[in-house]
């Protein structure tokens, strides 16, 4: 077996984000040094508790490392606007429906705590100490690895790639503009993406065919694992969310966002369209808020600084992602 690649993720986890972990935990490809959480689909108090509870099934012995609880400066002012749509209703019967849970009972508790430190100190110290290039998948906002930036600008020396589930070409869910990661804390994601690593953007163009669906479900549950069983009920809420926030989405069917960036790193194949393209974020305060601005003019004003993904094998993906994680036992 080839050098395993060394990776760090970065999630606020978050359904989608807990099907990125599991599949990164457990393909022997990887190596993974740590993972930090912040706040983003849920507070960070529940995206630490829910992060633990998945590290703490597959590998207790990864680091899980408390992050930001919020964003750099964006609710400093409170005349910037904040997420123009509800993604969180009731149905009749008075249960809650949303695309993220916000404690995961499908999974034992965690036996595990986090580390004595914040994400951001962690993420210095250990791209420092790295002895070869370390790859790293941010799948929240992009707060911990900004502030981490700001803290020392040359530990992006030790970068190998950075893959950020980010911004939208044609696509957006937050605003009319905006991809949530980005809205979330826009100064973050202009800081990462200027840093002069090597950046591949997985746009909700390519996410939104990054899909599990009714007859995923019902193969996961006949494996009879606490991921199966776990991974089943979790696509099942997020298909009901769906149904009812996006009913024009693909019938019976709900993106797991996150997981492509993993499955990215392992066969770039299932990614099937890509533009190099320059790629800022508009941190301004008005209707574009946390809109991630593509220069596609075939002439850009200046150097392209994103490999932007624009498509997804949606069959590839599915077929790789429950391989990987039919592999959990017990």
């Amino acid at each position: 077996m080839s050098e395993k690649r060394q990776l760090i993720l970065d999630v606020d986890t978050g359904t989608d984000d807990a099907i990125a972990i599991m599949a990164a935990l457990l393909s022997p490809e990887f190596e993974v040094l740590g993972i930090c959480t912040v706040s983003g689909n849920l507070p960070l108090a529940n995206t630490t508790e829910n992060t633990l509870r998945v590290v703490s099934l597959l590998a207790p012995q990864v680091p899980v490392i408390r992050g930001c609880a919020g964003p750099i400066v964006r609710d400093l002012d409170p005349r910037r606007k904040y997420c123009d749509n509800e993604e969180v209703l009731e149905d009749e019967d008075g249960n809650r429906i949303a695309f993220h849970v916000e404690e995961f009972d499908g999974l034992p508790p965690a036996r595990i705590a986090p580390a004595p430190t914040n994400a951001v100190c962690w993420m210095v110290e250990t791209l420092r100490a790295a002895t070869k290039k370390v790859d790293l998948v941010l799948v929240g906002p992009l707060t911990n690895f900004a502030l981490a930036l700001r803290a020392d600008p040359s530990i992006v020396e030790h970068v190998g790639q950075i893959v950020i589930m980010g911004g939208g070409c044609e696509e957006r869910n937050s605003t009319s503009a905006a991809e949530f990661n980005f809205f979330m804390d826009p100064e973050a994601a202009q800081i990462v993406l200027g840093c002069g690593a090597k950046i591949v953007l997985v746009t909700l163009d390519a996410t939104h065919h990054a899909v599990l669906c009714g007859e995923d479900v019902q193969r996961m549950r006949s494996w009879h694992t606490t991921v199966g069983d776990f991974v089943a009920q979790i696509t099942s809420e997020r298909i009901k969310a769906y149904t009812l926030f996006q009913p024009l989405f693909k019938p019976d069917s709900a993106s797991m966002h996150d997981a492509l960036c993993i499955l990215y790193l392992l066969d770039g194949s299932v990614i099937t369209k890509t533009r190099l393209l320059p790629v800022s974020v508009d941190f301004y305060g008005g209707a574009s808020d946390g809109c991630s601005v593509m220069d596609t003019r075939s002439v850009p004003a200046r150097a392209p600084n994103c490999t932007v993904c624009l498509g997804t094998d949606d069959e590839k993906f599915s077929r790789m992602l429950l391989d990987i994680l039919g592999r959990a036992k017990g």
